[in-house]
């Protein structure tokens, strides 16, 4: 009987790997790094986006952390700075945003100032982690930088400096027309 029982649980155990395996979403293709045209650069590197919508920063969850951040990571091989920011935030986000002007710099990460294409007003605060970012990203939100904690940045050291960007994105979006 406790065999019958053992091969009954490692059936069910090998049934649920291929259910897992068959209802995870791959991501899609990446969409064609969209950068603005006065702002194209060769830099190579770790990047991120900051994207401002009002008074309200975009900012993702992070699964393991509990932490907040922008979306950003790592670079790959040959990949522009702008085009990394661009792909990450795809990646983790799902927003297929426009890479503009280079904030600044922290250690090795580059900091962009981007923006999303439609109708983004701020009302909505919450948005859906997408499948395939949901091993890494826990949630999707609008945050007000000013009102944030130290402890609850994931770079803690970074958040004053991200302030200072955040504003800097308020200034440039004053200056240019609204993308169409």
């Amino acid at each position: 009987m406790l065999d019958k029982f053992a091969s009954s649980r490692i059936i069910a155990l090998s049934y649920g790997f291929f259910t897992l395996l068959g209802c995870t979403q791959a991501p899609p293709a990446t969409p064609m790094c969209r950068v603005a045209e006065n702002t194209l650069q060769q830099t190579q590197g770790n990047a991120g986006c900051i994207v401002r919508i009002g008074s309200q920063l975009l900012t993702i969850t992070h699964r393991l952390s509990g932490k907040l951040d922008i979306p950003g990571g790592t670079a790959q091989a040959d990949e522009s700075a702008q085009c990394t920011a661009h792909r990450e935030t795809f990646e983790e986000t799902g927003f297929n945003v426009e890479v503009g002007k280079k904030l600044g710099e922290k250690d090795d990460f580059v900091f962009y100032a981007c923006r999303l294409s439609g109708d983004f007003t701020g009302e909505i605060t919450q948005f859906p982690v997408p499948e395939w970012a949901e091993s890494e990203v826990s949630a999707i939100s609008l945050q007000n930088p000013f009102a944030l904690e130290h402890h609850q940045w994931r770079y803690s050291d970074e958040l004053e400096q991200l302030r200072g960007m955040f504003n800097q994105v308020g200034q440039i979006s004053t200056e240019q027309p609204s993308p169409k």
